[in-house]
């Protein structure tokens, strides 16, 4: 069975949101008394207007959409996008039948930036975010981003601005080195070393004497440097935490980000939850 990813290997996104758009006017003509039905697990959600919609892929950019179609209850949560002239489960979207998509791979398809938002937008933020964790934004339909993919799934995707890139908050200033801009692995892909394969990737993938890692480090990008740092020793003045644009005044060696989170972990225990803000 071929899946979203593998599908829309050559479509553009003109041809999927006319596609939509086609769909959309159909749901207008149709009969509400006896609606189109999806169906989810054990639950069977009839289709109308009200609880679908065209949501942003790119986040800020609106000119790009796809369509989605939310919950009864939830609004705000989406359960399936129309892709490919059918509605796919979320689950089954970060799904692939391509033996030879495995490991990290480089996002440049329609298909793998339809992923890439459902890893971040719908499974990140809305089921595994932790609380005193930080929403990344949408990437950019440009952003250089790798998706790890395991047997048959999408189980993580890491970000990159590279240096000279224009950053989002300060359109004047550019990336001054290559920042590890966001990093996620599923829940149940944890413990299992993929953090650090993905901050090996990046390292192996840029040449700069210094890379960046966005501040505040998460709890996946703590774990991975330690791990990093026991096994290349030597590194130690490679990786910076970076905040803005990576000025030298706006970076940190990361080993003494590591330090200072040391501490912060007994004090993190004895409270409920903390939160940071995140720029981009």
């Amino acid at each position: 069975m071929a899946f979203p990813v593998d599908i829309l290997e050559n479509c553009s996104h003109e041809e999927l949101e006319n596609s939509a758009e086609d769909y959309m006017s159909d749901l207008r003509c149709g009969d509400p008394e006896n609606p189109e039905c999806f169906s989810l697990l054990n639950i069977t959600i009839p289709i109308s207007l009200s609880n679908v919609g065209f949501v942003p892929l790119y986040g800020g950019d609106q000119t790009q959409k796809i369509l989605a179609l939310f919950a009864p209850e939830d609004s705000l949560t989406a359960v399936a996008l129309y892709l490919a002239d059918q509605w796919w489960a979320i689950d089954d979207i970060v799904k692939t039948s391509v033996p030879s998509r495995e490991g990290l791979k480089q996002v440049s398809t329609l298909g793998e930036r339809v992923v890439l938002y459902v890893l971040n937008r719908i499974i990140y933020r809305k089921q595994e975010m932790e609380r005193n964790e930080i929403p990344f934004l949408c990437h950019s339909s440009t952003d250089y981003a790798k998706i790890l993919w395991k047997k048959g799934e999408a189980i993580g995707f890491y970000s990159v601005k590279p240096t000279g890139s224009i950053c989002a908050s300060f359109l004047t200033q550019s990336y001054q080195l290559p920042v590890l801009d966001t990093m996620f692995l599923r829940k149940k892909y944890r413990g299992k070393d993929f953090g650090l394969h993905m901050l090996e990737d990046f390292v192996d993938s840029f040449t700069e004497d210094a890379l960046g890692l966005r501040y505040p480090l998460s709890s996946l990008m703590y774990t991975a440097c330690k791990q990093y740092f026991e096994k290349y020793p030597g590194d130690h003045e490679l990786l910076w935490e970076v905040e803005g644009v990576g000025h030298w005044y706006q970076r940190i060696p990361v080993t003494r980000a590591l330090q200072r989170e040391a501490l912060k972990i007994p004090a993190l225990k004895s409270r409920s939850g903390f939160s940071c803000h995140h720029c981009h």
